[in-house]
């Protein structure tokens, strides 16, 4: 039994890792130069591989779907896969990495378990049934193979990934969902001024709170929270609580002392509480100026009036940063056409979709990655019983 795997990113490296460990001869099929590029950048460079709360409420789109695969090759799973390819893992607070902190030796030891045997810059046309087979169409030949496993990530990082090979599976009638870029940096007006700017601060949109540090772009909003909630962002407005860990009256009594400093000027009540130049926006926003004014000219009023900015300050999001620069795909093939099980698909025995191709994405801090491992391992192991 021969077996294709067209994609080599993670999900696609796993899965041929897995059956190169099985004895199964397969292929395994890659567009770009080389394999694992998007892989590279995850985590920073540092290869976020899972955490320690995995669980189908980190998961959106069809999340119902990975509960299955992610019960049998959880978070647990994946340390012992990794640590017998050669990769010991390390937890920093919920996030597992590599002990070396290096994507570049995660990939190193994906490719050396499933023997290097990439083919590469070969992109796959098409997929045929042809009697119980399927026949492989490749710019470079046809290609027999008995089973296939669709791993061609999604549209997200298509300079890392290649976008996606959606019609691979449409053609054979599976659907493909809307897609949209998750986990991408937020536009907004209003941030040009703050441009490089960091603070540790809480982010929220429709009820849900994220904190960490958030970055201010000339273009809009970066960083972790802002990552985690850029999903639904679009048209919304997203709130900013530029100090947590202090509530209104505390900010309140903080300024008015501050302002007890009769030889500062205004452009000063923030500095030393929070970044210059975030403060001197905070004065703009309040209609606070000229900002060279005595600092004790500005009144109990408009001091509660800028705690409650520092408490909510609010941004219209008008657009994302597009796939170019998000970190996956939200949408993809719909999960009903296929086994929960096996991956296989329920139209076309033989047929498997596994990782990003499918829509089903999961939050940042290595949910992604967790389902990539979890996904392949499903249909690797189906293939294999079979």
């Amino acid at each position: 039994m021969k077996v294709a795997v067209i994609g080599a990113g993670a999900s696609g490296l796993f899965a041929a890792a897995a059956l190169k460990r099985s004895g199964a001869d397969f292929m395994l099929f890659e567009r770009e130069k080389r394999a694992g590029k998007k892989l590279l950048a995850t985590g920073n460079g540092r290869c976020n591989l899972s955490n320690k709360n995995v669980s189908v409420s980190r998961y959106h789109g069809e999340a119902d779907f990975s509960e299955s695969a992610l019960n049998r090759y959880g978070t647990n799973s994946l340390i012992s896969f990794m640590e017998s390819v050669g990769v010991p893992c390390v937890f920093e607070g919920e996030k597992l990495f590599p002990r070396s902190l290096q994507a570049s030796s995660v990939l190193d030891m994906l490719r050396f378990a499933e023997g290097e045997s990439e083919i590469c810059e070969t992109e796959v046309k098409k997929i045929c049934r042809n009697g119980k087979a399927f026949d492989v169409y490749t710019e470079k030949g046809i290609y027999r193979a008995d089973k296939v496993i669709v791993c061609c990530g999604g549209k997200a990082a298509k300079h890392l990934s290649g976008g996606g090979a959606y019609t691979l599976l449409t053609d054979l009638g599976h659907t493909l969902t809307p897609l949209k870029p998750a986990i991408v940096q937020l536009k907004c007006a209003g941030t040009k001024a703050l441009d490089g700017v960091k603070i540790n601060a809480a982010a929220s949109l429709d009820g849900k709170t994220e904190t960490g540090e958030v970055l201010f772009t000339s273009y809009g909003l970066s960083g972790p929270p802002i990552l985690q909630l850029s999903r639904e962002a679009k048209g919304k407005t997203i709130c900013i609580d530029l100090m947590p860990e202090l509530n209104f009256a505390e900010i309140t009594e903080m300024l008015k002392n501050k302002k007890t400093l009769k030889y500062l000027t205004a452009e000063n009540l923030f500095n030393g509480i929070i970044n210059k130049k975030l403060g001197r926006e905070l004065l703009r926003v309040s209609g606070i100026t000229p900002f060279s004014k005595n600092i004790g000219e500005i009144s109990d009023k408009e001091i509660k009036s800028l705690a409650a900015i520092v408490k909510n300050l609010k941004f219209e999001i008008t657009d994302t940063n597009g796939f170019d620069n998000a970190q996956v795909t939200a949408g993809g093939i719909k999960c009903s056409g296929f086994n929960p099980q096996t991956m296989e698909s329920k139209l076309v025995p033989g047929l498997y979709a596994v990782g990003e191709v499918l829509n089903i994405d999961g939050d940042c801090g290595g949910f992604n990655l967790q389902w990539a491992y979890s996904s392949a391992m499903s249909a690797v192991q189906s293939i294999i019983k079979k």
